[in-house]
């Protein structure tokens, strides 16, 4: 039996072919909603898959952690990540007489994520969406996927892994993330440089 036979949600790169430094300014609308199946998708560069992810704040500093060996893609094991979140599945569409209700399929997508990634003992005191999505092509895994980011402004430092291949780095600021010797996802390095802008 194949890995990643499930159906996730998708547009075609066409859509977004306007990309520069890493990031599109492209509005998510229905019409160019597409399922297809992940496994398939992995490779495909034609498509990208739709990831909402999360990244939390904390008096200017990123939560950030390290993707170990025990993470199932191998081409992003060892590397500093600040977004948590991933596949925006078929389960997670929201439909309302036949129409995908955009929104609350997201913040469904987002809620099951962070149910599945995270723990927070802080509160989040301010929610936003970043207005452009990343849409890099650093990498094979960048160039099938795109991501609408949201940050999560919180009142402590209450978060914590809750998945043994996600090693937390802890709150560190944009800037040294940038600067030092983080070995930096691409998607990391794009978040730290709009959040340092």
């Amino acid at each position: 039996m194949k890995k990643h036979q499930e159906h996730i949600v998708c547009v075609k790169s066409e859509k977004v072919a306007h990309r520069k430094n890493g990031f599109v300014d492209y509005q998510l609308n229905n019409e160019d909603l597409m399922l297809g199946q992940r496994f398939s998708l992995e490779r495909d560069e034609d498509f990208r898959q739709l990831l909402p992810i999360s990244i939390f704040t904390y008096q200017g500093k990123v939560w950030a952690y390290e993707r170990t060996s025990k993470g199932g893609e191998s081409r992003l094991h060892n590397k500093i990540a600040v977004a948590v979140g991933g596949h925006w599945d078929l389960e997670d569409l929201v439909v309302e007489n036949s129409i995908i209700d955009l929104e609350k399929s997201l913040r469904k997508a987002t809620a099951r994520e962070l149910e599945e990634e995270i723990v927070l003992s802080s509160n989040i005191v301010k929610t936003y969406e970043l207005s452009k999505k990343i849409c890099a092509d650093d990498t094979e895994v960048d160039r099938v996927h795109m991501a609408v980011v949201y940050v999560h402004e919180l009142d402590g430092e209450g978060i914590e892994s809750a998945e043994e291949q996600l090693k937390a780095v802890g709150f560190v600021h944009p800037r040294e993330l940038l600067s030092s010797d983080y070995n930096l996802e691409a998607w990391a390095r794009i978040i730290c440089e709009i959040l340092t802008d």
